[in-house]
């Protein structure tokens, strides 16, 4: 079935994100999109409800934990997406300069502290 096909991605995605595979997360966001757009088809070609309410019921539960995942998934890309953004903008200068240009120490006000409350 899709959705547990959709599912397995999404465990696979998140495995990957905890142990910091990243180049393995380009596969699967393209089977994960892939995925998506398989389920998008088979939901317009097959549009009537279900007679069977414990079929409807697993499948509400199953699409419910899907998109518990999916948000889960997206909650960690952006907490990585910040923390890169905070390293880069620390090594490359983006943050404020420590000393003037005549090499004087400027105010605690004028600058930022590493890291993030």
């Amino acid at each position: 079935m899709l959705l547990e096909q959709l599912q397995a991605l999404l465990d696979d995605e998140t495995e990957c994100l905890k142990s910091g595979q990243m180049a393995e997360l380009q596969r699967i966001a393209t089977e994960k999109m892939r995925c998506f757009a398989d389920i998008q088809s088979c939901m317009t070609a097959a549009s009537q409800p279900s007679k069977n309410s414990s079929a409807d019921a697993h499948l509400r539960n199953l699409l419910n934990e899907i998109m518990r995942k999916n948000q889960l998934n997206g909650q960690i890309i952006s907490a990585l997406q910040r923390f890169n953004q905070g390293a880069w903008e620390i090594f490359f200068g983006a943050q404020p300069a420590t000393y003037s240009g005549l090499g004087t120490a400027k105010s605690s006000a004028e600058r930022h502290l590493i890291g993030s409350a």
